[in-house]
Order: C-alpha cells, then structure tokens, then sequence
C-alpha cells in the first residue's frame, strides 16, 4: 500500500540520517567505526520532512552499532549517548517541531486512526523527548497497522527509553514475529532490552536461536531458499550476533560461556580485531590481565587505522 512505503521510505531516509550523526560523532571521538558495513546503505538526499526525524532517529534507531551494544559489562552506555544528542536540539528546532505537532495533533482531532498522523505525531513527541505520549500514540499506530515490524520496532526503542524494558522487549518480540526475515536492528534492540530487563538467560535462548537459524539457512544449498537465504543474510552479519551472545553470556555471570563464543569468533574470523577486544575485556574484568594485553595487541593489529584508537581506549580502562 502506498502509506506503507512512505512509512518505510521514511524510516529508511531517518536511519541513515541517524547512522551518518553517529559516525561523525565517532570520528570526532576516536575515528570512524564501520561496525554498520553490513546493513549501510548508499546515502540519498534527505527530505526536509525526514531531516526532521533525524533527532529522534537516533534516539529511536539510536545505539546505531554503538560499541557497547557488543562488548561485555563495562562498556559505555548507549541511553546516556542518546540523551546527548537529543538535548542539542534549537530553540529554533523545537519551536519547529511544536508547530509540526500541533498541524499532527489537529489532523488526529478529525481523524483519531490516521495512520500518517499517528505516526508523524509520535516520531515528533519522540524527538521533543516527550517518550510517554510518543509511546501512547505508537500503540495506537500497532492497531492500524498492526503487520508493520518498524511500527513495533519504533515502540520497542520509545520504551526503552522510558526504562520500560519489558514492554520494550515485547515490542521488540512483535517486530520479529510479523517479520518476514530476521532484522539485526530488532534482534539487536530485544537483547538490551531482556539485557536491561535483568533476563540475560531469555536474552542468550533468543540469541542462540538466531544464531541456529543463521547457520540453517547458510547450510540451506537449494536454489528455491537461496533467494529467501541472501534476503536474510544481507541484513544480519553473524560476527555481531556472536558478540551479542557473548555479552549476554557475560551479564548472566557465564564468564566461560563468553570466553567460549570469544574463542570460536577468533577462530572463525582470525583477522577481524572484535573478537581479540572483547575477549581482552572480560579477560580483563575477571582479573586475568597478562592474558586481556595479549588480546588487546592481536586487535590493535587487525583494527583498521580508524578503530586503533578505540582499542587503546578500552585497554587502558
């Protein structure tokens, strides 16, 4: 349907918008990261409209491979990251989206279930931090369309940031069940929230079943799955999904387990450095710091230059 696509081509235009804000806030920090190669789309030009969104994108999208989304305990704390950004928003910028509120605000008042509305209300009230109402009005929109995955996806990121990590991960579970193919950036929001929610074993099940399902459709040689195999696999890099499970193995207190996911990654992929770093990491935190320095040189040596920095900054912690 049209209004589909124009949520969709929306929400796609506010995602790249959001992950070029986070790379260039990245470079001013320590460098570039290319942890979004895998799901990084070619840049387009961004309607005034959908600039808008940008805010809250980062917010809603936010943790845009943000490093401690994949790194044992200890690492850097996406909400706090978020809640930066949102509060350089104008005088200016917000007094634009007030105006754009209440042009959304009256459209609802003649027409409660329009679904452009809701959705341009909430996504406004999201920027303007107001996650409560946003998250109200994203509940209505579910109803309206109630087979959208982002329209949940959406949800699952406002309650999160409204520390409602159960109904974050709820939300985050009906993004994944009305979806056609497994999407990283929902695998990736329902483990911090279960993570969040202290359920790190529910966090590990959802984990390990991704991980199986990947290794299924990867195994899965006829020509009638290999169209739906690359659909799937185009979207989710494995590399990230063992990171996430050896984190979540991490904060359920499983130190071997993670060590173990470590090992295999290593492995499996010898010159990818996130394997040695966040093995250097846990290695670190449990007290073994001879053997974290030996892994802290093996990924400063695969690091590409941009990330050498960002291992330092973690093995001196």
């Amino acid at each position: 349907m049209p209004m589909d696509t124009e949520f969709e081509g929306k929400l796609e235009a506010v995602r790249r918008s959001a992950l070029e804000q986070k790379k260039e806030e990245e470079k001013q920090t320590f460098g570039a990261i290319d942890y979004d190669a895998p799901v990084e789309s070619e840049e387009k030009a961004v309607s005034l409209g959908a600039k808008i969104g940008v805010g809250v994108a980062v917010v809603v999208f936010g943790l845009v491979f943000a490093l401690g989304d994949f790194l044992p305990s200890g690492s850097d704390s996406p909400t706090e990251e978020t809640a930066e950004v949102n509060k350089k928003l104008s005088k200016e910028e917000k007094d634009t989206l007030q105006i754009r509120l209440t042009q959304y605000e009256q459209m609802l008042t003649a027409s409660p279930k329009d679904a452009t509305a809701l959705e341009g209300a909430a996504v406004t009230l999201a920027e303007l931090g107001e996650y409560s109402r946003a998250a109200s009005l994203l509940q209505d929109l579910t109803k309206e369309k109630p087979s959208d995955p982002n329209v949940f996806r959406l949800l699952g990121e406002v309650k999160y940031e409204l520390k409602d990590y159960e109904g974050s991960a709820a939300a985050f579970r009906s993004s994944s069940m009305v979806s056609e193919n497994i999407n990283f950036e929902v695998l990736r929001g329902l483990t911090n929230a279960l993570l969040a929610a202290k359920k790190p074993d529910e966090a590990v099940q959802v984990l390990l079943a991704t991980r199986e399902s990947l290794r299924t459709e990867m195994s899965n040689g006829d020509k009638e799955a290999d169209s739906e195999r690359e659909k799937t696999v185009s979207q989710v890099d494995p590399i990230q999904v063992e990171l996430l499970l050896g984190k979540a193995y991490s904060d359920w207190g499983h130190v071997s387990d993670a060590v173990s996911v470590y090992d295999g990654l290593i492995s499996s992929h010898p010159e990818d450095f996130r394997g040695y770093l966040a093995k250097g990491i846990i290695l670190k935190e449990n007290g073994k710091v001879g053997d974290a320095e030996r892994m802290f040189i093996q990924a400063r040596f695969f690091a590409p230059e941009k990330a050498k920095a960002l291992v330092d900054r973690y093995s001196k912690r």
